[in-house]
């Protein structure tokens, strides 16, 4: 009896506090856009100390009072925050590792992203894609509108802004895949930082200077950048849009594992951490070069060249 006291008490603080954050998250902007990472912590913390069914059945009524309380924008919200939170509060507790945590979360958040999308479409009207193209669109024209009025539009620059808005518009599936990766990560760091506090005992990270991709991205990368020179796509078809958004991804990757690299070499000669930090400013603003830095760390394996050199 005492047990189950203690749970529905645990439960009702639970969905009190998820309620209060995502109801901060959506009507106070500035303090909202802090608040919305923590919001899966009430879940998480819920389903770390109880099973599975309780946390789901706490999951749902979370929605369902969402619902009474802002309508289907803030269930929505809701759901997608519920899910991941019980994602990462599910996996932590079956002790999987950190990365699988992460993956997990990735996949839940560009799921829901994706649904979401389906559903503003079908249900509301609202295409967010079209309207990002279209702001684009206008960006350029008042561009080419302040420009002129300067007198000094370059005659190539309406081909060059045309050509930037339709890669744009092809990249957009990559950019949402790196965006909903690169948020879980951040979501995934904060949460079980806290839940940290609270007692538990999550998984780490493995160290970020001993990443190393898998060799068969090199291979991928290297046919998506030679497939072009062998056969020119057609604007706007599935080919170009998958070598697009294939590249875009691949380059990030490298982008990550030449910062990687970076950071291994700093620690292997002992640098200051303050030269760290100034290293990998420069690695971000020099992107092609870290691109290209990760490229030759996976495919020449250059830390095992390091490691022989350290140890003469």
């Amino acid at each position: 009896m005492q047990d189950n006291t203690k749970r529905l008490i645990d439960g009702m603080l639970m969905i009190a506090l998820f309620t209060i954050l995502l109801t901060v998250s959506i009507f106070i902007p500035l303090v909202g856009g802090l608040t919305a990472l923590f919001i899966p912590l009430p879940i998480i913390l819920f389903r770390l100390r109880y099973d599975r069914n309780a946390s789901l059945l706490i999951l749902g009524i979370s929605i369902i009072l969402s619902l009474v309380v802002g309508g289907v924008l803030l269930a929505s919200f809701a759901l997608i925050c519920g899910v991941i939170g019980f994602v990462i509060g599910d996996t932590v507790s079956l002790k999987k590792t950190k990365l699988y945590t992460f993956m997990a979360t990735g996949l839940t958040l560009l799921l829901g992203l994706v649904l979401a999308y389906v559903g503003a479409v079908l249900i509301f009207g609202v295409n967010v894609i079209d309207k990002m193209v279209n702001q684009l669109q206008q960006t350029q024209d008042f561009i080419s509108t302040t420009l002129v009025e300067f007198g000094e539009l370059p005659e190539s620059f309406q081909t060059q802004m045309d050509e930037i808005i339709a890669f744009y518009e092809l990249a957009i599936p990559s950019f949402i895949i790196l965006v909903s990766f690169c948020l879980a990560l951040l979501i995934v760091v904060l949460n079980l930082f806290v839940v940290k506090r609270f007692g538990f005992d999550p998984p780490k990270f493995p160290l970020f200077r001993n990443m190393k991709l898998p060799l068969i991205l090199l291979w991928c990368y290297l046919v998506v950048m030679l497939l072009p020179l062998f056969s020119t796509p057609e604007p706007g078809s599935t080919m170009e849009l998958s070598i697009v958004n294939a590249s875009v991804i691949l380059r990030f990757l490298f982008f990550i594992q030449g910062i990687s690299f970076l950071h291994y070499y700093l620690n292997e000669v002992k640098s200051k951490k303050w030269l760290v930090v100034i290293s990998t400013i420069v690695a971000i603003l020099l992107s092609q070069l870290t691109v290209l830095l990760g490229v030759l760390d996976v495919g020449m394996n250059i830390r095992a060249w390091i490691g022989r050199k350290k140890s003469k």
